[in-house]
């Protein structure tokens, strides 16, 4: 199975040395970035489970790469943020960014990996619950188009027997009338005396003969 990758973007070499130190234990995959800029380069290429993000840093802080970044809940990676300010407009600028964790310098070694492991393991969750919503749907799209099919089978099948029960009623309709017809001939048959036919002439052809 593949390992998670982590991103971690800090320009400050002794936390990505105690990140790299406290993560490499749980066997994940590790990449590093020393600013924004370079850490969008690395998110392209190496498409992260987790990004850890410092906020100040030189040539494209942590603000700015969040704004480049435009993190949504459908994106396959989360987003930790390291501050060791937490000012209320930082925090309240990374929620407005869709960043929901913050991790506070300094940090403990069982903070980062907790924090790093509900942030893999919530991604993995909403992953596998976006999979089964996609599934559910494509089930249900095709339930509905066999209904739909259905549907329009029982229409036909209904003006097919509306048309048919027409046809049989012109039947019986007809049925009705030659009948009417044959009992008024009947009693006409009846009522009036049959025509004698005249004799028909005898002809005695051999009577001429000598």
């Amino acid at each position: 199975m593949t390992q998670p990758r982590v991103l971690v973007i800090d320009d400050d070499d002794a936390v990505r040395g105690a990140v790299a130190e406290d993560l490499k234990r749980e066997g994940y995959d590790l990449h590093f970035a020393t600013n924004g800029m370079e850490g969008l380069r690395r998110l392209q290429e190496i498409d992260p489970t987790v990004i850890i993000l410092d906020l100040r840093m030189p040539v494209m802080d942590g603000r700015e790469f969040l704004s480049q970044l435009r993190v949504k809940p459908s994106d396959p990676y989360s987003v930790v943020v390291l501050t060791a300010y937490g000012d209320a407009d930082a925090v309240e600028s990374c929620y407005a960014a869709g960043v929901s964790t913050f991790l506070k310098k300094p940090f403990n070694l069982y903070e980062i990996r907790s924090v790093v492991k509900n942030a893999i393991a919530t991604k993995e969750l909403n992953t596998h619950l976006e999979d089964l919503v996609k599934e559910r749907t494509v089930e249900l799209e095709q339930r509905l188009r066999e209904i739909t099919a259905l549907n329009k089978f029982l229409e036909w099948h209904l003006e097919w027997r509306s048309s048919l029960d027409c046809h049989y009623l012109e039947i019986g309709q007809e049925l009705q009338r030659i009948s009417s017809e044959i009992n008024q001939l009947a009693i006409r048959a009846q009522s009036e005396p049959f025509i004698d036919l005249p004799a028909l002439p005898n002809l005695d052809i051999g009577s001429d003969v000598d």
